[in-house]
């Protein structure tokens, strides 16, 4: 049971390392299901419930529409502006909902995402300036 070189031998360490690791996780779980319980579920919390809830879900997404990566892919397109992000969350939004994959890539979700907020951003009188127009501004 004790081994002179490492002190506990591993039969005994694995299984209580492992209690650890799972009285842990619980708790950070508990954590999490407190915030959302109380309204006070930050942007991160929110993203590791649904990870957590894949397997029980029976959910296994191979493409993943963020608005953070759409994001940044529109600042390749746009100027940055200060309403691009709720520009880009709604366009993804509704992306989210309309979108049927057929062996489409998230390259193009994520266009589409974007094309939506240039949308919206002519329909609430929002310039957005293309980065390949910025040398041309006077």
């Amino acid at each position: 049971m004790f081994d002179l070189t490492h002190g506990q031998s591993p039969a005994l360490t694995f299984p209580i390392e492992r209690w650890r690791r799972r009285a842990r996780s619980r708790i950070e779980r508990l954590a999490r299901a407190w915030s959302y319980f109380t309204g006070r579920l930050g942007a991160d919390d929110a993203q590791q419930i649904m990870l957590d809830c894949r397997c029980p879900a029976g959910w296994h997404p191979l493409l993943t529409l963020t608005v953070e990566d759409t994001l940044e892919q529109a600042r390749e397109t746009f100027a940055d502006h200060p309403d691009l992000p709720w520009l880009v969350a709604e366009g993804c939004i509704h992306v989210e909902r309309k979108w049927e994959s057929y062996n489409d890539d998230l390259h193009e979700a994520r266009s589409w995402a974007i094309e939506l907020a240039q949308h919206y951003a002519v329909e609430d009188g929002i310039t957005l300036v293309r980065r390949d127009d910025e040398g041309n501004a006077p």
